[in-house]
């Protein structure tokens, strides 16, 4: 099996090769080529020298702070939406799995008397056992992962309505630990005072760059959505990939549960209806994943999630109301998803 797995990994890396070749070499990079490939950067870029000139309190250090913290969760998200994304999957249920996250740590913690590091440890487990019933759904029964994905929705959110009663659960525990938990979450380091948890998502970040441009997981990963056939041929267990796919996206979105209750000391059950989710896709397919699988990169995911960041953010510094900025959002992934399929398109001739 190691022997199919360094066969189908040397594949793919002459594939690759051969890719570049043909993009540079052959075809060459024209003004269009590189527009179409770095779309993300460039709107990135765009819309970082349009709200300076918006704004005067668009690059002060505070305003970029807060964007930065504002993103964390989100970035968090998108690596596992990425991981579903690259096997051909799609996670609708994230957004209640972050706040069924948010919600036990708080409830485990002041209703029945948990430590906080043996709830947050129970946080994440019953988080990643909600991604264990999806993947197992999706990936061995053969269930559209749409369709299993909005149903663990409904569900999930029902459950945390039950335990919750509709109350939002304050931390307000005294204990040494619990303080730690929360300084993590709302203070900054003393040097460069950037907050605490920009840090650890940038580690995530970092680790699952590493695993998808360095690993054999990573690859098969990819290779799991791009071509399940000749992953099959090669004897690859491609329902192992597409199952953990999914225990990856729920872990993570329940890391982001977790990390909300640090950064606000609460939890609400109105987190079920927030929009993790929307903005997960539409930043994982800004930064070039594919719905169709086997496309995606974890730096242009971070991208794409800032671009989407940053229009709530230029929103709120000229004071657009919250619900004119649903319908930018709209057009944004609309059009993410247009560009995705020029790219392809173009790819394909």
């Amino acid at each position: 099996m190691s022997n199919e797995n360094e066969k189908l990994t040397k594949n793919a890396e002459t594939e690759s090769a051969a890719e570049t070749t043909l993009l540079v070499g052959e075809r060459k990079m024209t003004l269009s080529t590189f527009i179409l490939k770095y779309n993300a950067l460039i709107i990135l870029v765009i819309m970082i020298l349009a709200a300076s000139l918006m704004s005067p309190l668009f690059l002060t250090w505070n305003n970029v702070v807060n964007v930065l913290r504002q993103q964390t969760g989100y970035i968090v998200i998108a690596m596992g939406m990425l991981m579903c994304l690259l096997t051909g999957g799609i996670d609708l249920s994230v957004a209640s799995v972050v706040a069924f996250g948010s919600i036990l740590v708080t409830t485990l913690v002041m209703i029945q008397g948990f430590g906080i590091i043996p709830a947050i440890l129970i946080a994440l487990a019953l988080c990643a056992f909600v991604g264990c019933i999806n993947g197992f759904l999706v990936a061995y029964l053969g269930m559209a992962p749409f369709i299993v994905t909005l149903a663990m929705s409904f569900g999930v959110q029902g459950v945390v309505y039950i335990i919750t009663k509709g109350m939002n659960t304050m931390l307000t525990s005294n204990a040494a630990l619990v303080q730690l938990f929360l300084r993590f979450g709302q203070n900054n380091d003393p040097v460069f005072q950037l907050p605490w948890r920009i840090y650890l998502t940038a580690a995530i970040v970092v680790f699952f760059w590493f695993i998808l441009k360095y690993t054999a997981f990573g690859r098969l990963m990819a290779a799991t959505g791009s071509n399940p056939v000749a992953v099959t041929l090669a004897g690859i267990n491609i329902k192992k990939y597409r199952f953990m796919a999914f225990v990856i996206c729920s872990f993570l979105a329940g890391l982001a549960g977790v990390l909300m209750v640090a950064g606000n000391g609460s939890s609400s059950p109105a987190t079920t209806g927030g929009d993790y989710a929307m903005v997960a896709i539409a930043g994982t397919i800004l930064g070039g994943a594919d719905l169709g699988g086997g496309k995606g990169s974890v730096p242009f995911t971070v991208v794409g999630i800032f671009i989407m960041g940053l229009i709530n953010n230029i929103m709120n510094i000229n004071s657009v109301p919250a619900y004119p900025q649903w319908c930018v959002k709209a057009v944004v992934i609309l059009l993410a998803i247009f560009m995705r399929s020029v790219i392809n398109a173009r790819n394909s001739r």
